[in-house]
């Protein structure tokens, strides 16, 4: 169980603010605190995880600082709104930050025992391989995540499920991710050519790019180049591109005010239906649904 006083704002993400609200809820194995300052300089991160810990930024931008993971110090990088952060249970992370004087996030803590008892008959979900990783991105545990934070006040007999269920969503895709890199290590393509694969499907999410121009990139032939990137990314190209496409479509969902018509045609979709279908089978929402909750 998750207790109800066991989150500190000025302990976990220590800074000086001129103003500052904090917001919370507590299901039977889920916490959620939603803490907005202003006025902030420097802030100071002490995180020593009993239970898993989630941070997602929606404010605000960390621009410079120090990281420490399991006190290692890791190489920085800044964190955007949309950023997330991952510290399982009986991990830590330190250091410090600067950026924006204006900034709030949310900060999530699952129980242990819940997330034992949940997975542990699943194959290929050994909690040991979930290791401590900041600032990443990843749509599906960004909707998660929001999702819970709209659970806070709620009250009704449902939130424990829905809250929970959110929770499973959240490391079942933790699960997927460090299941990837896994299979990537066991071989595939190398990592010169993985790279260079995706910038090309990044720099091409407009729909121009063929399975052709992969192939030839990677200099292979169009199945071995197929069989070997779905064994680094754990994905076969068609599907890669289209996450990727819906991973760009919710970055202009929450940082523009673009039409969602608009949005789809820019990244690659033939038509807003396509789109929409895309979309929630990859994040569990609609676009009109994704945005709405991100800005509330």
């Amino acid at each position: 169980m998750i207790g109800s006083v066991e989150f500190d704002p000025g302990a976990v993400r220590r800074a000086e603010h001129s103003a500052f609200s904090h917001d919370h809820g507590c299901w039977r194995s889920v916490r959620a605190d939603v803490v907005r300052r202003t006025g902030i300089g420097r802030q100071e991160t002490n995180i020593s995880a009993d239970n898993h810990a989630i941070l997602l930024n929606i404010l605000g931008v960390a621009k410079e600082g120090e990281d420490y993971l399991d006190g290692r110090r890791v190489a920085f990088k800044q964190r955007p709104a949309g950023s997330l952060s991952f510290v399982p249970a009986d991990h830590s992370w330190s250091g410090w930050d600067d950026g924006d004087p204006t900034a709030a996030y949310v900060f999530i803590t699952i129980g242990k025992k819940f997330i034992q008892d949940r997975f542990e008959n699943v194959p290929g979900t050994d909690l040991d391989r979930l290791a401590p990783t900041i600032g990443f991105e990843d749509p599906l545990i960004q909707y998660a995540a929001r999702s819970i934070c709209s659970e806070i006040g709620q009250g009704d007999p449902l939130a424990n499920m829905m809250v929970e269920n959110h929770a499973s969503t959240i490391f079942g895709r933790l699960f997927r991710l460090s299941g990837h890199r896994r299979q990537y290590l066991k071989g595939g393509l190398s990592p010169a050519v993985l790279k260079r694969l995706i910038d090309k499907i990044d720099a091409s999410l407009d729909g121009s790019l063929s399975l052709t121009e992969l192939a030839h990139e990677a200099g292979l032939s169009e199945h071995y180049m197929s069989k070997a990137f779905r064994h680094s990314t754990g994905l076969p190209p068609h599907a890669f591109i289209i996450r990727r496409r819906v991973e760009r479509a919710s970055e202009m969902l929450r940082y523009s005010d673009r039409q969602i018509t608009e949005i789809a045609y820019a990244c690659g979709f033939s038509s807003p239906s396509h789109f929409a279908a895309a979309f929630r089978r990859v994040i569990g929402s609609t676009p009109k649904r994704y945005r709405a909750d991100w800005k509330a």
